[in-house]
């Protein structure tokens, strides 16, 4: 595929790579998850999603025995961004980045960040391949063909058979290639997205 768009910001990604064994992000503090621990036992629910986000995982996944981030001051918990809040785009306003080194996506308008969130992307026997793709079509209730495994807010990037959907988070790549969401940015991401939107894999 045609290279489209010239990311510049994305060169200092390495460097932005935040180490969440060592140190936790601004407004976090790290938790001990425990046997009999759940996230409406740990914090209140409308902390919820920023914990899923941070951590990289869903409800039903909360590491045992592993430590966690909770947010300690909300204000600067809302503030964190894993990836960079601009970027510079020749040739494409829109664009959905996936950085599998972090695990995480993007959405970026006119090289603005819109919103992000955490990913699965493929377990090493199945990794997820890095490149340029764009959206191809879109479905809401979407059925894999090969695993017959449901995949809502599918969106299709590759002829191969590569998507974008919503599907379990258990913080770490997990999936058969394809990119796992939590339901809610599965959802937003659905509906943001319009086909032709260039994807980025790196």
């Amino acid at each position: 595929m045609r290279k489209v768009y010239i990311l510049l910001v994305f060169l200092f990604l390495n460097n932005f790579n935040y180490c969440f064994s060592q140190e936790p992000p601004v407004g976090f503090i790290p938790h001990l998850a425990k046997a009999g621990d759940t996230l409406s036992k740990i914090v209140p629910k409308s902390q919820w999603k920023i914990i899923m986000q941070i951590n990289k995982i869903d409800e039903e996944h909360l590491p045992l025995n592993k430590i966690i981030f909770i947010p300690v001051n909300m204000e600067r918990a809302r503030k964190f961004t894993p990836l960079p809040t601009n970027v510079c785009s020749k040739r494409s306003e829109r664009l959905i980045y996936v950085s599998l080194a972090n695990q995480f996506f993007g959405a970026y308008e006119k090289g603005r960040l819109i919103f992000w969130g955490p990913i699965s992307s493929g377990k090493p026997k199945y990794k997820t391949p890095e490149g340029e793709f764009k959206v191809l079509w879109k479905s809401r209730k979407y059925r894999s063909k090969r695993y017959s495994q449901p995949m809502p807010y599918a969106i299709n990037i590759s002829a191969a058979g590569y998507f974008l959907h919503q599907q379990s988070l258990p913080g770490k790549p997990a999936s058969r290639g394809c990119i796992r969401l939590l339901n809610s940015d599965a959802e937003k991401l659905f509906k943001w997205s319009k086909i032709n939107d260039p994807v980025l894999i790196e």
